[in-house]
């Protein structure tokens, strides 16, 4: 485990390098708002993406590990093939029609033909990074997963400096070239699970493809939910203040989100311990390495960014500072719920998973809607922290009762014919 982690750890912290930096070039060279309007855009496509795939990559997860011959794990490969196709045509149309719509509420600039091309562009590149790495970690092959959403994110980057160098420096141009990067990189990848039989265009398997949508629909609340809890500030924000006021806080939103690398990767192997049965006590002591972990990044992030942010950024963005402070504390307060939430998925507890995440988008919803138009980017990064902190209480604690549940309906340990790997699932 600990080379798994390791390895995980450092393709994450690769990936996370990745975006922040370009995140930081962005900054740097369209200032505060057309960096706004980049930061929409490219939500726009990582909601979709979500939306479009219908949580089929946490059924993937859940199921391929049950299949011991090979002609049923094609037949399901093959489903989630075609399945992940249908979502790239589907995830570019919906961030196309989101960003017209913000275009009416925000700023036209979202609804510029040049714009939308670019957001169609990122969004395919984003089904690279929400079915792929799935496949890989749902055949157990964690750090090949892990290495290729690094180089897929490198990918966006390359290619972001590429455009800016090519191309004017707007947000499409940036954006454009951002995409361009990740698809190339996802084309590879896509070669490379194809090499390995995990991606198969073979015929789908009807029963295959229901079993996959019934079961991903029904984790759909927990990653959409999710998705809102960490972005819908940026369109609430939008709506109250202007792009503007949202590339300065994406600036400090960027930075902040360094200290997940490590939670994130503790999250993945708890969902596959979680899958194959293991105690609270591990899930607990995890989840506070995560918290520590956390801490430990979020630190000198504070500092350096205290005194960098406006030498590197410009005055323009001197009101990210404290801005980054408060959402690193959410930051360090979000750590369990990369474990818990992972966990509640690996172990078959999708309804609770999505209770979670549906609850988190209510909370979102009302808490932004309230602080963002009074207090601007101040309350939104506020809301942001009791918000993460909410969602690791409510996650660890319904995590921690399933498990609880899950061992009291095991077997007594004299009971005949018993195997640990035979837990009994909880019914959501």
């Amino acid at each position: 485990m600990r080379r798994t982690l390791t390895a995980m750890a450092g393709a994450s912290l690769t990936q996370a390098a990745s975006l922040a930096i370009g995140g930081i070039l962005a900054s740097r060279l369209l200032g505060p708002h057309d960096r706004g309007l980049m930061v929409l855009g490219a939500t726009s496509g990582s909601i979709a993406s979500l939306v479009a795939a219908l949580g089929t990559s946490h059924a993937l997860r859940a199921r391929l590990p049950t299949l011991k011959d090979e002609s049923s794990r094609q037949r399901l490969l093959a489903s989630y093939t075609w399945l992940t196709v249908a979502a790239v045509v589907l995830s570019g149309t919906l961030a196309a029609v989101a960003c017209r719509v913000c275009g009416l509420t925000i700023d036209p600039g979202l609804a510029e033909p040049s714009f939308l091309l670019a957001v169609l562009l990122v969004t395919s590149g984003q089904i690279a990074l929400v079915q792929f790495p799935d496949t890989w970690y749902a055949a157990g092959r964690f750090r090949t997963g892990s290495t290729w959403a690094a180089a897929v994110a490198a990918g966006g980057t390359g290619g972001l400096v590429l455009a800016a160098l090519l191309l004017d420096r707007t947000a499409w141009a940036l954006l454009a070239g951002q995409a361009i990067g990740m698809m190339t990189l996802a084309v590879a990848q896509a070669l490379h699970l194809r090499s390995s039989r995990l991606l198969v265009f073979a015929k789908p398997n009807r029963w295959e493809t229901v079993r996959l949508l019934r079961s991903g629909i029904q984790s759909l609340s927990l990653t959409i939910g999710l998705a809102l809890a960490l972005r819908a500030d940026r369109y609430i924000l939008g709506g109250a203040a202007g792009a503007d006021v949202v590339g300065v806080y994406s600036t400090a939103a960027t930075l902040s989100e360094a200290p997940r690398v490590v939670p994130a990767a503790l999250g993945q192997i708890t969902y596959r311990k979680v899958t194959l049965g293991c105690e609270t006590a591990e899930v607990d002591r995890t989840a506070f390495y995560a918290f520590l972990a956390s801490l430990a990044t979020g630190l000198p992030v504070a500092v350096a960014g205290w005194f960098l942010i406006t030498p590197v950024f410009g005055s323009a963005f001197a009101d990210a500072k404290p801005l980054l402070l408060v959402l690193l504390l959410g930051e360090l307060l979000f750590a369990p719920f990369a474990v818990a939430s992972r966990g509640l998925l690996g172990g078959g507890w999708v309804g609770c998973a999505g209770l979670v995440g549906a609850s988190g988008t209510v909370a979102a919803l009302l808490l932004y809607s309230v602080t963002a138009p009074i207090w601007g980017a101040a309350g939104a990064a506020w809301s942001s922290a009791l918000l993460y902190g909410g969602l690791s209480v409510a996650s660890m604690t319904v995590l921690r009762s399933r498990l609880i549940w899950q061992r009291r309906q095991a077997p007594l340990p004299d009971a005949p014919a018993s195997s640990d790997h035979g837990l009994q699932r909880v019914p959501n």
